[in-house]
C-alpha cells in the first residue's frame, strides 16, 4: 500500500511537472511582460519581433486580427515559450480554418520564443494546445536551417503528427565578422563600386553628407515623425502602403519604436544632405541579430543611390560591434538591392502541423498536395516587382 501511495505521488508530481500551454490574451500578456523579456533574452532562436517591445503594441494595434497568446510554462511554472496565434481562413483554394503563427503585415519573422533545452517539451504543449482549434497548426517564417524547425518537425512525429514545409524562400542576411570595405569588393564589382563613389561625389558637391545613428539625447519621436512623412513621400506613398496612411501602423510604429528604445533593442539611422534627411532606416535587435525593419529615401536624391548609400554606412557603423553577430534583411525574394549588397542568404520556410486523428491527417495530406501542385503549376521563375528604386547595383 504504501509502495502504492508513492508511486501515485511520484505520478502526480510527474504530471504537475508537466509543460503546460495557455492561450492568452493581450492583457494577460501585458501582465507577464518581466518573465516574457527574460525568455526573449534566453531564447534558443532571438526573434525581435516576438520580443514584449515589439509584440505589445502590435497586440494593441492590430486586436482586429484576433491574436492570441500562448504561454508554455515548465516545472515551476517558469516560463519556457511563447508564441502569438491567430485564425486563419482558406488554403489551397479550400475554405479550411486553421491556427498560425501570427504576422501582422509589418512582421517578417515568427519563430516563438523557446527557451534553450526546452524546445521538445514546448512544441508538445503548444500542439496539444491548438489541437481543436483548428484544422492544423501553421508555423510561418521559420529559419529552416534553425533548431526551433528541426524540432518542430520532430516533435510532430514524437506525438504521432504529420509535418510538411511550404513557402520556402531565401533572403539576404549579413553575418559577422565583416569588414566593409573587403566586403563589398566580393559582393560589387569594381564598375559599381566606382559608380557609387562618384555619385557620392557628385551629391557632396551639392552640399555636406552626414550619417547619425540614434543615441539616449537624441529626440525619437522627432525622428518617428521625420521617418513616416519620408516614407510616406515616396512610391510607398503612391501606393498606399505607408505606415502614416494606416492609423494602426502608425500607432504600432510609434510604440514599438519607443518601447524598443527603452529595452535597448532599437538601431535607427539616417542620412542627410545639406541638413536634410534623404535615407533612414530602422532596425530592430535581441539576442545578437538585428532585424531590418523599415527603410525609406527621398526620391528626389533617387540617381545617388541613397537606398544603397545608408545600407552601407549601417554596415560601418554595426562593424565590430559584438552585440551584432547577423543582421537579417527581412527582404522579400530576390530584392532588386540588398541581395546584391549582401551575399549570405537565410532560408525562410513554413511548417505546417497535423492534428493526430486520421481524418485531419487524411485532409492535411489532401491540402499538402494541392498547395504543391500549385507552387508547381506556377512556377519558380517567377520574380515579384522590384520594392524601391535603388536597383542599379
Amino acid at each position: 500500500m504504501h509502495g502504492e501511495a508513492a508511486h501515485g505521488s511520484t505520478a502526480a508530481r510527474g504530471l504537475a511537472d508537466a509543460p503546460r500551454a495557455q492561450i492568452i490574451d493581450a492583457d494577460a500578456a501585458a501582465a507577464i511582460e518581466p518573465e516574457w523579456s527574460d525568455l526573449a533574452a534566453n531564447a534558443v532562436e532571438p526573434n525581435a519581433f516576438y520580443a514584449p517591445q515589439v509584440l505589445l503594441p502590435a497586440l494593441s494595434a492590430f486586436a482586429d486580427e484576433k491574436p492570441a497568446v500562448a504561454v508554455v510554462r515548465g516545472a515551476c511554472g517558469r516560463l519556457i515559450g511563447l508564441a502569438p496565434l491567430a485564425p486563419l481562413r482558406g488554403y489551397s483554394h479550400l475554405p479550411v480554418r486553421y491556427v498560425a503563427t501570427w504576422m501582422h503585415k509589418h512582421c517578417f519573422f515568427a519563430a516563438p520564443l523557446v527557451r534553450r533545452g526546452a524546445e521538445a517539451a514546448f512544441f508538445a504543449a503548444l500542439f496539444d494546445a491548438v489541437e481543436d482549434r483548428g484544422a492544423f497548426l501553421r508555423l510561418r517564417h521559420l529559419d529552416a536551417s534553425g533548431p526551433l524547425y528541426a524540432a518542430a518537425a520532430a516533435a510532430a512525429a514524437e506525438t504521432g503528427r504529420l509535418s510538411a514545409p511550404s513557402a520556402r524562400y531565401a533572403r539576404a542576411m549579413l553575418t559577422a565578422p565583416w569588414s566593409t570595405d573587403d566586403y563589398l569588393k566580393e559582393s560589387m564589382r569594381g564598375k559599381h563600386r566606382k559608380d557609387l563613389r562618384r555619385r557620392r561625389a557628385r551629391l557632396e558637391e551639392t552640399g555636406a553628407l552626414a550619417f547619425e545613428r540614434l543615441d539616449a539625447l537624441t529626440d525619437l519621436d522627432a525622428w518617428a515623425e521625420e521617418f513616416l512623412a519620408l516614407e510616406a513621400s515616396g512610391w510607398k506613398g503612391a501606393a498606399g502602403t505607408a505606415l502614416r496612411q494606416d492609423a494602426a501602423s502608425a500607432r504600432f510604429f510609434k510604440a514599438a519604436v519607443r518601447r524598443a528604445r527603452a529595452a535597448g533593442a532599437l538601431q535607427f539611422f539616417r542620412l542627410r544632405h545639406a541638413g536634410r534627411t534623404i535615407a533612414a532606416a530602422v532596425n530592430f535587435s535581441g539576442g545578437g541579430v538585428a532585424y531590418s525593419f523599415k527603410i525609406a529615401y527621398d526620391e528626389e536624391f533617387a540617381r545617388y543611390s541613397p537606398g544603397v548609400m545608408i545600407e552601407i554606412e549601417i554596415m560601418r557603423a554595426l562593424e565590430g560591434d559584438a552585440s551584432v553577430s547577423t543582421i537579417d534583411s527581412c527582404a522579400k525574394v530576390e530584392h532588386p538591392m540588398i541581395d546584391r549588397l549582401w551575399r549570405e542568404r537565410r532560408e525562410i520556410c513554413a511548417l505546417n502541423i497535423s492534428r493526430r486523428d486520421m481524418a485531419s491527417k487524411a485532409l492535411f495530406r489532401l491540402l499538402t498536395m494541392l498547395e504543391r501542385a500549385s507552387e508547381e503549376a506556377r512556377g519558380k521563375a517567377e520574380k515579384p516587382a522590384a520594392e524601391d528604386g535603388d536597383d542599379d547595383l
